[in-house]
């Protein structure tokens, strides 16, 4: 059985290398197709090479383009490639424009579908990751949930039981399995902290989203925040390209410490050291919340609503009072996990058996 994984940024990276290893103990670890939608050596190349994950097989350096250009280039040259690989199944991951992009051009060639990462929804309508997803769920044949919530938006969208229609598994996070598989090995990380001149308790921080990036008050706001947080904690912030950008542009200055964009075991060896994360990165905040972190999360309508359920997380507007006042409440706050509703650790060993069973 051919299969074809289609990836383009970051948490996808991380979750291919965890699947991409249980098919093969299968026989069926399958091809790698890049869009190139991460540009960046420290975004993209440096998670394939300490993740062990085997080079793309085809490379797209599809970027920096705006939505609708950027997924119609992809959609033509995935068509191209699915006509000459003809792979039995195309597994998509997440919500990103190469998420779309895959599914579209995957469901028109008539091959089978999986969707990792299925079933989360925000509200947000103009969110372009919600009708990513929304999309790519009703065009998957094989629908795989991170928790009860994604299992339960899909069903309350009218999709049937497994067996009837296009099957829902709620097999548990790939993240999590990453976070618990590369927690020792992050941990023997050369010391990321050296040259920084913090100490041991600090604030991680990482602001990256479109909502949060683009509009000069709302950056103003997040980065005045942090500053002030600085005054009394350490704050550390790995600046993703497109901020750098922007905080230059805007000439809004930062007197917290900045870092270059870092490769995955870096990041978990930073959150293994922190104290506390404030982000808008779904995938931060969630393996944030695998290392029982307090974490504010910077967004009006988050990815992951089990976060401020089952942990001790809280949400705030990009206004500099909100963030104050919602960091410190979390940091007076005793609140327990519960990170079992992402699942046991063992997600790419259910999404493998699914698979091969169904082929």
């Amino acid at each position: 059985m051919k299969i074809m994984h289609i990836v383009g940024n970051r948490p996808q990276f991380i979750k291919l290398a965890l699947l991409h290893k249980e098919l093969s103990l299968r026989d069926a670890p399958g091809i790698v197709l890049h869009t190139g939608q991460h540009f960046d050596e420290n975004m993209s190349d440096i998670f394939f090479s300490q993740l062990r994950i085997p080079s793309p097989k085809h490379f797209l350096s599809i970027n920096r383009m705006s939505h609708n250009v950027m997924i119609g280039n992809m959609l033509i040259q995935i068509d191209q490639i699915l006509g000459k690989e003809k792979p039995a199944l195309v597994i998509v991951y997440g919500d990103t424009n190469s998420t779309l992009a895959g599914a579209l051009a995957t469901c028109k060639r008539n091959i089978a579908l999986a969707h990792v990462e299925a079933g989360i929804r925000t509200g947000n309508a103009l969110m372009p990751e919600e009708s990513n997803r929304y999309l790519t769920d009703r065009m998957a044949n094989y629908n795989f949930c991170c928790t009860y919530q994604g299992v339960k938006n899909l069903e309350q969208e009218g999709f049937g039981p497994n067996g009837n229609g296009p099957r829902i598994y709620n097999t548990g996070d790939l993240m999590l399995d990453a976070t618990l598989s590369f927690a020792k090995m992050a941990s023997e990380r050369p010391a990321i902290l050296k040259g920084t001149g913090l100490p041991g308790n600090f604030v991680l921080a990482s602001i990256h989203r479109e909502e949060n990036r683009e509009n000069p008050d709302y950056l103003r706001n997040i980065i005045l925040a942090l500053n002030s947080i600085h005054v009394e904690t350490p704050v550390l912030m790995p600046v993703h390209p497109k901020t750098k950008d922007l905080l230059r542009k805007y000439a809004i200055e930062t007197s917290f410490t900045v870092l270059e964009p870092l490769g995955y075991l870096d990041m978990l060896s930073l959150l293994q050291k922190c104290s506390s994360v404030i982000t808008d990165s779904g995938g931060l905040s969630r393996e944030a919340f695998f290392m029982r972190k307090p974490t504010l999360v910077i967004m009006q309508f988050p990815f992951w609503p089990e976060l401020f359920i089952h942990g001790n997380c809280a949400r705030s507007d990009a206004q500099t009072e909100d963030i104050l006042r919602k960091h410190q409440g979390l940091l007076e706050t005793n609140r327990s996990f519960d990170i079992n509703i992402f699942g046991d650790g063992h997600a790419a060993e259910k999404i493998s058996d699914a698979i091969v069973s169904a082929f």
